[in-house]
C-alpha cells in the first residue's frame, strides 16, 4: 500500500490541522494550535504532561470535539464524530493505556467490533489469518490463539500497536508506544515504523523519550501550556534544545549527588520462583539507590514482586534488618516497612475516582485516628496539603479525582503516599514510565532526597541512561539470575547494553 496526496504534482499533507482549540472549565487545553503531516513522515508531538498532547490526540480519534479549528484529510474536511468515525477515515490511535480484553484470544482482540463471517458464523481461520497479518508487520512471534491475560506487558502493548495495523491506517498516532517495552521490542517497533513510512503511512509520534524522538523523527512540534512553541526540522536539534523549549526555559537538570550506603535493609537469599528467578541473592542498604535492570522479562520485575509482597517465591528467604520475614501479600511487606509501586500505577496504585488528598493519606490513615477510630479530617488535609507542596504535585485542589492529573503527578503523589507513611524500604518498577523530562527530574530528586534520609531503594528500570543517571550499584539480570554489577561511574551505556546481552563479561 502507498498513499498518494499530490495534486497537480504539488504535495498536499496527509493531515492538516489548522487553529484547534478546546477549553474545559478553567482550563485552556489548546489554543490556535496549527500543524501538519506529510504522508511518509514521522512527526513528533512533545510536551510536558498537561501541555496539550493529550487533547490533541483525542480530537484527532474522535473522542473529543473541538471547540474551534479544521481538520483536512488528503485535502478533505472532516468533521471526526466519533472513534469508529476516525477508524473509517484512515486515523488509528494506540494510546498509552491500553484497551485490550485480557480474557480474549489475541486474535479476537484484533478483531473485535469487526469479525469475520462466513454463512452468518464466525470465520475463525479468516480471523486468525488477519491477526497473522497484523503482528508479522511487527515482526511478533505471538500466537493469534494465545490468551491476552498471558501476555507480558510489552506483548501486550505490541499487540494494541498490531490491533491499530489491522485497520490498515492512513494516519497511525503513537501515544508514548515504548514506555512500556524493552529494547528488543523498541527495536521492532522502530523497524515497523520504517517500513509504514516507507508505505506512506503519516505517523504521529508522542514521547518523552528524546533520544528516539530525534532517531525517528523527521518533524517535531513543541506544545506548551495549549500553545505551539515551534514546529521544526529535527535536522541539528539536541535533547537539551528540545528540553529547552518544552520547558521555556533552561532546565535544571538533575545530577546524583554523593551518597554512602549504611547498615543494609532488605536481603534477598536464594529466590526462586519457577523459570523466571532462579537462586537471586543481593543486599540494599539505607543510603542508597540500587537498580535491577536487563532485557523485559528477564526476572527482574518478580524479583521485585516478590521483595514487595506481590508474588510468593516458590524458595529462599527475604531478610529485613537481618531478620527473615514471610511475605504473603503487599499488606505483609507494608506491615514490614516495604513499599512496592509497580509500573502499571493505573490498574494497581492510584483509586483513580477517589480524591488526590485520599490517595496520599491511604497508606498512613491510622495516624490520624482518634477517638472512635474517626480520621481528624483537618489534621489530614492539613499534612497532605504540606506533603503536597513539599513533592511539587500540581494539582487545582487536593480534592480532585486523582485520575485528573498527569502521570509525573500521579507518581509523586504516590511517593509521597508512602513517605508519609514512613516507608523505610522503596521497591520501584519503572518508575518514570510515561513521566515527562521535567517530572522526572522532580522524581530522581525526591528518590535522592529519600536515600539521603536513610531510605534503602531499589528500582527496576530499562531505561539505561535512568539507570546510569539516579543508582548507586547496578545489578544486571538475565534469565532470572544476576549477572553482573557495577557501578555507574565505571561503565558506560554502550557497555551496560553489553553487559545485558549478555556480549560482553562483568
Amino acid at each position: 500500500m502507498t498513499i498518494d496526496t499530490r495534486t497537480d504534482g504539488v504535495a498536499a499533507p496527509l493531515l492538516q490541522l489548522t487553529g484547534l482549540s478546546k477549553r474545559f472549565p478553567g482550563v485552556v487545553a489548546l489554543d490556535d494550535v496549527s500543524l501538519a503531516v506529510q504522508a511518509g513522515e514521522v512527526h513528533a508531538l512533545v510536551g510536558q504532561n498537561g501541555a496539550g498532547k493529550s487533547t490533541l490526540i483525542n480530537i484527532l480519534s474522535g473522542m473529543l470535539s473541538a471547540d474551534a479549528g479544521t481538520i483536512h484529510i488528503a485535502g478533505v474536511r472532516a468533521n471526526i464524530r466519533d472513534p469508529r468515525h476516525a477508524l473509517s477515515l484512515g486515523i488509528a490511535t494506540v494510546y498509552q493505556e491500553l484497551s485490550l480484553l485480557p480474557n480474549l484470544t489475541v486474535a479476537q482482540n484484533l478483531a473485535l467490533g469487526r469479525e469475520p463471517s462466513r454463512g452468518g458464523l464466525l470465520d475463525v481461520g479468516a480471523m486468525h489469518a488477519r491477526a497473522e497479518n497484523a503482528l508479522g508487520r511487527l515482526g511478533l512471534d505471538i500466537a493469534p490463539d494465545a490468551r491476552v491475560s498471558r501476555l507480558s506487558l510489552a506483548e501486550r502493548q505490541m499487540v494494541e500497536i498490531a490491533k491499530a495495523l489491522a485497520f490498515n491506517p492512513k494516519i497511525l498516532i503513537l501515544d508514548e508506544p515504548t514506555a512500556p517495552l524493552g529494547q528488543r521490542e523498541s527495536q521492532q517497533l522502530f523497524a515497523a515504523i520504517a517500513r509504514l513510512k516507507a508505505e506512506g503511512v503519516a505517523l504521529l509520534y508522542v514521547s518523552h523519550r528524546f533520544a528516539e524522538v530525534l532517531a525517528l523523527g523527521d518533524v517535531a512540534t513543541v506544545l506548551r501550556n495549549g500553545r505551539k512553541v515551534v514546529t521544526t526540522r529535527l535536522d541539528g536539534w539536541s535533547e537539551a534544545r528540545l528540553t529547552d523549549a518544552m520547558i521555556g526555559a533552561q532546565t535544571e537538570r538533575y545530577v546524583a549527588s554523593v551518597r554512602q550506603g549504611r547498615d543494609i535493609a532488605l536481603s534477598a537469599v536464594d529466590l526462586r520462583l519457577t523459570d523466571r528467578v532462579r537462586g537471586v541473592s543481593f543486599d540494599v542498604r539505607r543510603g542508597e539507590i540500587v537498580a535491577l535492570t536487563g532485557l523485559l522479562g528477564g526476572g527482574q520485575s518478580e524479583i521485585a514482586r516478590i521483595l514487595g509482597g506481590d508474588i510468593r517465591a516458590d524458595g529462599g528467604a527475604i531478610l529485613r534488618d537481618g531478620r527473615a520475614i514471610r511475605l504473603t501479600s503487599p499488606s505483609d511487606a507494608t506491615g514490614a516497612g516495604i513499599a512496592l509501586l509497580t509500573e502499571e500505577r493505573k490498574a494497581e496504585s492510584i483509586l483513580p475516582n477517589r480524591p488526590l488528598r485520599e490517595n496520599i493519606a491511604l497508606a498512613s490513615l491510622a495516624d490520624r485516628r482518634g477517638p472512635g477510630g474517626l480520621v481528624d479530617a483537618v489534621a489530614e488535609r492539613d499534612v497532605v496539603g504540606r506533603v503536597v507542596s513539599d513533592y511539587g504535585v500540581v494539582a487545582a485542589s487536593l480534592d480532585v479525582p486523582i485520575r485528573t492529573l498527569s502521570g509525573g503527578n500521579q507518581q509523586k503523589a504516590l511517593i509521597a503516599r508512602w513517605d508519609l507513611a514512613d516507608a523505610d524500604v522503596f521497591i520501584l518498577i519503572e518508575p518514570t514510565r510515561g513521566v515527562d523530562v521535567g517530572a522526572r527530574a522532580d522524581i530522581y530528586r525526591r528518590l535522592d532526597a529519600l536515600a539521603h534520609a536513610g531510605k534503602a531503594i531499589l528500582v527496576v528500570s530499562s531505561d539505561l541512561p535512568e539507570v546510569l543517571t539516579l543508582v548507586d550499584r547496578i545489578l544486571v539480570v538475565r534469565e532470572g539470575r544476576i549477572v553482573a554489577e557495577t557501578k555507574p561511574a565505571a561503565v558506560s551505556e554502550d557497555r551496560l547494553n553489553l553487559l545485558i546481552q549478555g556480549a560482553e563479561a562483568a
